[in-house]
């Protein structure tokens, strides 16, 4: 190695100082800044919950409304499906549709709430707080 890349190499290495007034932030502050950044994940995980369930309760909802709906349109004699009209066999079985659509949809927020709480729970942990806070 040649005389200026070792007196290159050394200016890197050693280069850093601090200059008069410049600090580092105090432990105090980094943790108050990690605090922060957790804290913004932690209302954005609360709030996809909030909504996951408010969708999952209207839903729910209007699936038992479209299910007492198609009992309805159905009919209660035991041979009416045989002298039924076309225009009502076809409202029942797009009310079929719909309402497996909703079932399925119903299933799948089930999915994402129970992903959203693990990750909540993981927040919780992290931030030393034991549960989620009751609102």
């Amino acid at each position: 190695m040649f005389r200026s890349e070792q007196i290159g190499l050394h200016q890197l290495m050693f280069s850093f100082r601090a200059k008069p007034g410049d600090r580092f932030r105090s432990a105090d502050r980094d943790r108050e800044t990690d605090e922060q950044r957790l804290a913004a994940i932690e209302s954005a995980v609360r709030e996809a919950l909030l909504a996951a369930d408010r969708e999952k309760s209207a839903l729910g909802k209007r699936l038992e409304q479209a299910q007492t709906t198609a009992t309805i349109l159905a009919g209660t004699d035991t041979y009416e499906h045989e002298t039924r009209l076309p225009e009502k066999t076809a409202g029942l079985a797009e009310s079929e549709a719909e309402m497996s659509r909703a079932e399925n949809r119903l299933l799948d927020l089930d999915r994402h709430i129970s992903k959203l709480k693990r990750i909540e729970s993981v927040i919780l942990a992290e931030s030393g707080v034991v549960g989620p806070a009751k609102s």
